[in-house]
This record gives structure tokens, sequence and C-alpha cells, in this order.
């Protein structure tokens, strides 16, 4: 193929032969070579921990309402049954929130995953801590949990169901990706570079096809620098593939849709699922570069890569690539090693300059409109992520309707405050309409009402010393054998004042189900569904939250290494 005809837009016909485009003598300086050693660290990093992510959740939708079995990809178990009791505690007797219509029964029968009578999971406690705890023929009231599928330490960084590590390690991953990926775009332009990746030229597509149809017949294109297709791809990698995997993993972050509702309210499966498309691209571009450097001659092209020329000592070259592929994967494989034998203390190391960063870009914004509400309508079913707790004072105030529930809540505060569900419902309220974005990966939408939380703070009257406000609840986890202590979350003082923080004791105009956190939860706009703390029974006002728990700011950070600074995101 050594032409093509073209039409331009204006319907003139002109023909392009491969002397249309210049031959570009390329030069490998010192910063284009550490961009290739630190760039190939990052993307390991970013794509393992994604794996890792992926398998919190490996569903994929184009939907918001991510209503199972509508997901176009899914890996793991079979579909999950939606037709759950989501009024039953779960246990030996199989109790459940009475309705307005049936007397209280301490031996209710009805529920499960089916309208008929099923057995319950035992409050046998598993030995492991991972999402499939109760076993099949005793599945019961089945949780988002049981839909995850975590991968290898072999494929995911660093596997073995450990969602809050991928995720620390997908920042670092992203921070440094950014970091060179900024450093390299600028010296390319600052340094004349330019031109060896952005085409200035129609040219380049007939001549992309000439290289194509080349490399089918297993020969190398001839130039004296990229040829057009390897020009093509490197430009549409770094100008259209990167940038398109930096706005998709930005507008997952619940904060966006929260401050940008008009815009973001509807797109979470979209762009996870094509932030997924993307990592795919970028894998398929691995490959076939690496394929690509080989089939132009390994030695060679690492003597351009590392030693900046191709007259360079081949056998130096390939020592430092040896050394370099060596380091990359030694540095993943004690990454993973710590991860799974040290995670409180990676957790932390992770931690250190991310805190900042995350905070200037995602917190302290409380510009949220209330424009959401309108824009969203329920989805048809909701998914439920955690078992409701099983002990005594909870059974006891399920069997009585909630009757003696109270909400305390003191700490830091002026006025101590107890509170009656009835003098709860007194206080002025507010309903809203919102997406629920779980860290997982799926979501769904929902109308709550309940009492603004800053209602709560006129009330109490908090110090000036008060920073923190954490929720602490009556779900003493019985799912997890061995940890101790009962769920908290822990929020901002800003977060718990923001417009639409809400305790809530409805949901769907309907009074909130026990699997969703009756009688009372947390809900926040601008955070992930695992900070809104469930069967919520008192609200304290601290300065900082080191002694409670194991003093991360939540029981998930506590035990399953999250970060309540990235609950934003």
């Amino acid at each position: 193929m050594a032409w093509l005809e073209l039409k331009n837009m204006f319907g003139s016909t002109y023909i392009v032969t491969p002397s249309d485009v210049p031959d570009m003598a390329l030069e490998f300086p010192w910063w284009l070579r550490l961009a290739h050693v630190f760039n190939l660290l990052f993307m390991l990093l970013l794509i393992r921990s994604g794996i890792g992510i992926i398998g919190a959740h490996p569903r994929f939708y184009w939907s918001d309402d991510a209503i199972p079995g509508t997901e176009w990809l899914r890996t793991g178990d079979e579909e999950r049954p939606t037709n759950i009791d989501k009024e039953r505690i779960g246990g030996d007797d199989e109790q459940r929130r009475p309705t307005a219509t049936e007397p209280v029964s301490e031996e209710a029968t009805d529920g499960g995953v089916s309208t008929e009578s099923a057995e319950l999971p035992s409050p046998e406690r598993s030995s492991g801590r991972t999402s499939k705890r109760v076993s099949k023929e005793k599945e019961g009231v089945w949780t988002a949990e049981d839909e995850a599928d975590p991968y290898s330490s072999w494929l995911a960084l660093p596997g073995k169901d450990n969602l809050g590590l991928s995720r620390h390690w997908h920042y670092w991953g992203v921070a440094g990706w950014l970091i060179t990926g900024g450093l390299y775009v600028v010296l390319l332009f600052g340094t004349g570079q330019w031109d060896r990746l952005v085409p200035t030229s129609w040219s380049i597509f007939p001549q992309a096809i000439d290289a194509l149809v080349t490399y089918a017949q297993l020969q190398i294109p001839e130039a004296a620098g990229y040829n057009a297709l390897q020009q093509l791809t490197y430009f549409a990698v770094i100008f259209v593939l990167s940038p398109l995997m930096i706005v998709t993993g930005v507008l997952q972050a619940p904060a966006m849709r929260a401050h940008f509702p008009g815009w973001f309210s509807h797109i979470r499966q979209k762009v996870r699922s094509i932030h997924l498309l993307g990592m795919l691209a970028f894998v398929v571009f691995i490959v076939g570069h690496v394929s690509l450097v080989v089939a132009h001659g390994f030695s060679e092209e690492m003597a351009k890569i590392l030693l900046g020329s191709a007259d360079a000592s081949h056998s130096l070259a390939l020592a430092l690539t040896a050394v370099w592929i060596g380091g990359a994967v030694a540095f993943l494989v004690i990454a993973d090693r710590a991860s799974l034998k040290w995670p409180m203390r990676t957790k932390k190391l992770l931690e250190i300059g991310l805190d900042s960063l995350l905070k200037r870009v995602f917190h302290h914004h409380t510009d949220i409109v209330d424009e959401e509400s309108e824009l969203q309508t329920s989805s048809e079913f909701a998914r439920v992520n955690g078992k409701a707790p099983r002990n005594d004072d909870y059974r006891a105030h399920v069997a009585e309707d909630f009757a003696n529930w109270r909400l305390t809540v003191g700490g830091l505060v002026e006025n101590e405050l107890e509170l009656s569900l009835d003098e709860l419902q007194e206080l002025p309220r507010q309903s809203q309409t919102t997406r629920h974005d779980c860290i997982q990966g799926w979501t769904y939408v929902a109308q709550w009402g309940g009492v603004p939380v800053n209602e709560l703070i006129d009330r109490c009257n908090p110090v000036e010393e008060a920073e923190w406000v954490v929720f602490h609840t009556l779900d003493e986890k019985w799912e997890e054998p061995d940890v101790d202590g009962y769920y908290y979350e822990a929020i901002r003082m800003d977060k718990a004042t923001e417009q639409g923080t809400l305790l809530a004791d409805e949901m769907n105009h309907e009074p909130l189900p026990i699997a969703h956190g009756a009688p009372l939860r947390l809900r926040l706009r601008t955070q992930l569904g695992y900070k809104m703390a469930k069967w919520v029974t008192h609200v304290e006002f601290v300065e900082n939250f080191d002694d409670i728990g194991k003093g991360q700011g939540g029981w998930r950070d506590d035990v399953l290494n999250y970060f309540p600074n990235s609950a934003d995101i």
C-alpha cells in the first residue's frame, strides 16, 4: 500500500504517500529513559491493585441501579437473589421486625431467599475473613459481601480480600503515574520532542494502515524513527487513553456526584465500566508494545530505552534490563508480603503524604446543591451489606418494635442529649433521594428521610475542640469472630454539618428496614457507604479518635485497613 486517496472536509481529493511523513531520527534523552523506568513500576502497581479492587465486586453495569442480572460482565458466583426479607435478623430464632398488621413473634418463619420458610445461618463463627463466610446451605440473608470474588496474590495486589490495602496501593500508583506522566508531557513539549508523538499530517492514517499490513505479513516497517502505526498508537495512549482513565477514575468519587449532581448523578456504573475497559486497553498496549520491542530487536531497543542509543553496549543494556525488571518484580513481591503480613503498618506507611493530598482534592467542599433529589428515582433493588446484629439488646428492641430505643449524644458538648424515636420524629426533618456508592463498586438510588445531624449539633452545642463526630452502634459484627468491639464510624465535623447529612429512620417512604440499619442509620452524600453506620445508638463528639477502637477512624478502618480520608473517593 504505497499510496491512498483521501478527501478532506471540503471534498477535495488528494494522494498521500510515505514521503508525506518526514523521517524522524529519534533521540532518547535522559528524562524519557527515566519515564520508561518509573512508568513500568507505577503501571504494574495500578493494574495489580486495580484487579484487587475489582475482586470486591466483579460485576459491571451500565445503570447506577446495578440490579443483579443486568450486569454486562460478571465473574464469581451465580446471580444473587433479590427477594430478601430485609426485616429479618437471622440466627437461631429467625426473629423479624413486626409489621403494622402482625403481632410480634419470636419464631417468625417467613423470609430468607424466598417467600417460603428457609433455614438461617447459625451464629457459629467462621475462621477466615473472606466474603463467603456462610455456606450455601445456610446462606440466609445474602449480602453484597457474598458477591465478592477476591483474587490470588499472584494476580492482585495484595489479593485475598484486602480491598482497603488495594485502594491504598492504587492511590500511590496513581500519584506516581501522574507525576511521571506530567513531567514527561512537560518535557516532551518543552524540549521540542513533541513531534515524535503528535501527528502533523492526515497522512498518518494511511501510513498506519500500511504499517499494520506490513506487521501482519510478519515484516518490520521501514522508518528512521517511529513508524506511523507506532506514532499514532503512542499518541492515542498518552493523549487519549490516559486522560480518559484519569477522568473516569475521578468521576467515580461520591464527592463528585454530590457536588455536581446535574452532571454526574447517573454515570457511576458507566464510568466504572469504561475504566475497566481502559485498563484492559492498557494491558493490550503493554503486551503489544513489548512484543514489538522483541520483534524490532530486543537488545537494540533496550539500548535505546536505557542507554539512549542503538549504538550503545547491548550487553550493558541487557544487564540493566534484568536489573530494571527484576527490581520492579522484587518491589511487587515485597509489597504483597508486607501487606499480608503487616497490614496495619503497611497501611500507615502508605498514608504518609497521601493524607494531605486527598484532603486538598476531595475534602472540605461544602457547597452541595440540593439538585440531586430532583434528578433521581429510587432503584427497584437496594443491596444489603453487613449482617444485622444478633445480640440480646438488639433482639429485645426488635421484639418491641424499637419502642424503648434511645439515641444519646455526648462527648465534648455543653448539653448531653437522650432522645427517643418519637422525640427525634418531632425535630425538623429532611428528605433526599440520593445514590448510595459502596466502596465495593455497586450502587443504588433510594429516598431517605430523617433528622439532619445539624439539628443535634444545634441542641448539644459541641465545644470548640470537637473536630470529629463518632457514631456508635449496636452492631457487634458477629460474622467477624476474631475481632472485638462494636461497629463505629467517625466523620469530620464539616462532614457532619454538610447539607444532606442525616440520621435516617426512613427509606423509600417506609420505616427503615432492619437490614438497612433500623431504627437509625447515618446518611452522607459525599462519602462511601461504609462510613454510613447502621443501628446507631450513640453520637460522640471528640477532638480525635486515637483512643477509639484501634484509632483509625472507624471499624472498617481498624479491621479492614480502609482509610477515612479516602471515603470521598
